[in-house]
């Protein structure tokens, strides 16, 4: 029974451990992405045209990278799942 006690007191320490943290992380989030969101933001109204041109195509050609990797690993599962079934 004295266990028992000392085992619910432990998990109701971790939980407010836990709740203590998570609300200094979700404080320091609401807090921190305003001033880091002017800084980005001054960052970019400060290039010129031509590099906010790059940046954007270099932002789309990653995703379309990415997009053809994955469209690449689940054609090559698939093949794999076909030549499995014939055998």
């Amino acid at each position: 029974m004295k266990n028992g006690i000392i085992d619910a007191w432990k998990s109701f320490l971790k939980l407010l451990r836990f709740l203590v943290w998570y609300v200094i992380a979700v404080a320091a989030v609401i807090y921190l992405l305003p001033i880091v969101g002017l800084f980005l933001e001054d960052r970019y109204d400060a290039m010129t045209n031509s590099v906010k041109l790059f940046f954007i195509l270099g932002f789309f050609a990653a995703i379309a990278l990415w997009q053809l990797l994955t469209l690449r690993g689940r054609l090559k599962a698939s093949r794999q799942r076909q030549n499995a079934s014939r055998l």
